[in-house]
């Protein structure tokens, strides 16, 4: 698992990386107002693309991993198609409804979620069969075709929706060059895969169908929150927000998708195998690993979030991001907990009604509070109303999960991570007080370093995930980089 969660992480890394700097270049070129279009625009295409799409995405995920000799492109392709013929209409319509003419932004927003679902579509192929390299090599240039063109679009026009359309573009690109690679029915040709049996098409739809209001569930609760703020604070405070969330949620995003893009199909093909308790062993390694790298990630960023914020930052958003970051890396890492391992049980065992009801609770507890707490308290009662939503989502999880699947939470490991981040943690602020006054660069490019030699040493020491007494990680980067190339 380890190799794969490695090469994962490289792809989600290195783009992670460029998001970062293209942040901070956003940010320092866009005004709060505009960079608050582009947030609000993206947040959009995210919540439309998973509410149309999400559903062969999840269902890709579900069964390609566990018939890898079935091809189950053409299915997939056509539904897509008979999709976007669904949803273009509605979406151009409903914007000359809202702004009286199919504006850019409205456009852009479109192209942006048909190209990321055809992509992310092509995407869940590679990942379900496990072919980490490909998928690592795809990301990564997608990110730099993106990027490129992102960046040069916010040089010249300074717009939120010129972001969108240069962003729609990379996604569009790659998705295209995979498919004229690999031909038009095929994502991975093998002479041995078998059609998609009948059998199998009404499982893809009736797991799948469901899934189209997670999408709305789960992605509502970003872009909802987002509109919300702009509606009762304005255009410039939903730019300051949605700076601060994009970094947060970016941050998790990779941390996570590293994990699970390898825990999820090795799970379900080991519950195919041997049922619950191949699937929970499986599991078990799987939130060690999931746990290990997301925590100190955030607890760091909640430590170093003023002079990350100083750093990554245009001087517009400074001051509120770095204000708003450590509640938000709170906010981030339940709902990634429970979107992306507790709600791995439900997959499972086919239970995607389930899974939407825990991110109907989600988004219901938010809307409410931030009705209440935004106007009240301003950004931080938005922020306050995410924690308290995420944090009823998986409690939500924990009690719909426990009839029909236990998700395993192994109590030593994870104790040890508790304790080790939270010696990181500690040290972590003792060295910022003691470079108080210090320029933020210097301030992070000495207290990072420190955060990891702890972290990693006592977790060494304390053999967390038996990476010392199996010497994983050594060969866990020596197994990785072999099938990278």
């Amino acid at each position: 698992m380890l190799k794969h969660t490695l090469l994962y992480m490289v792809a989600f890394a290195l783009p992670g990386l460029l998001g970062f700097f293209s942040f901070s270049i956003y940010t320092r070129l866009l005004t709060p107002a505009e960079y608050g279009v582009y947030s609000v625009g993206a947040s959009m295409a995210f919540l439309i693309g998973n509410i149309a799409y999400g559903w062969i995405r999840f269902s890709i995920a579900r069964f390609q991993a566990e018939a890898h000799e079935t091809n189950f492109v053409p299915f997939a392709l056509i539904c897509f198609a008979f999709t976007t013929l669904f949803v273009a209409p509605i979406v151009v319509g409903g914007g000359i409804l809202v702004f009286g003419e199919a504006s850019v932004v409205v456009l852009a927003i479109l192209a942006m979620a048909i190209a990321q679902a055809l992509f992310e579509i092509t995407q869940e192929m590679r990942r379900a069969r496990h072919q980490s390299g490909a998928f690592a090599r795809t990301t990564i240039g997608r990110s730099l075709l993106s990027f490129s063109i992102s960046v040069t679009l916010a040089f010249l026009y300074a717009r939120g929706s010129m972001l969108l359309i240069g962003i729609a573009a990379g996604f569009a690109v790659m998705a295209l060059t995979f498919f004229s690679a690999q031909g038009p029915w095929s994502a991975a040709r093998s002479d041995d895969q078998k059609p998609l049996e009948t059998g199998l098409i009404r499982r893809f739809l009736r797991y799948g169908m469901p899934l189209a209001l997670s999408g709305l569930v789960f992605s509502g609760n970003s872009t909802l929150v987002r509109i919300l703020v702009g509606g009762v604070l304005g255009a410039e405070a939903v730019g300051h927000f949605g700076a601060a969330l994009d970094v947060t949620s970016q941050l998790c995003g990779i941390l996570a998708g590293s994990v699970t893009s390898i825990m999820g199909p090795l799970a379900i093909a080991a519950y195919r195998r041997g049922g619950a308790a191949e699937a929970q062993r499986e599991l078990r390694s799987g939130i060690v690993l999931f746990l290990g790298i997301l925590m100190p990630a955030l607890a760091g960023v909640a430590v170093v979030a003023h002079p990350f914020a100083e750093v990554i930052s245009g001087a517009a958003f400074e001051g509120t991001v770095g204000a708003l970051l450590p509640l938000l890396a709170l906010s981030r890492g339940l709902n990634v907990f429970a979107q992306y391992y507790l709600h791995l049980g439900f997959q499972l065992v086919e239970k995607p009604i389930r899974q939407v009801v825990c991110g109907g609770a989600t988004l219901v507890t938010n809307i409410l509070l931030n009705l209440v707490l935004t106007r009240y308290f301003g950004l931080m009662g938005a922020v306050w109303a995410l924690v308290i939503s995420d944090l009823v989502g998986v409690v939500v999880s924990f009690i719909l999960l426990r009839p029909v699947f236990a998700m395993p939470l192994p109590a030593r490991p994870i104790g040890l991570i508790f304790i080790t981040t939270a010696a990181m943690a500690l040290s972590c602020s003792l060295v910022q007080e003691a470079m108080d006054g210090t320029s933020a660069v210097l301030r992070l490019a000495v207290t990072v370093p420190a955060g990891v030699l702890v972290y990693a040493g006592l977790g060494y020491v304390l053999d967390i995930g038996d990476v010392r007494s199996k010497n994983v990680v050594v060969r866990g980067i020596d197994a990785a980089l072999k099938r990278f190339r």
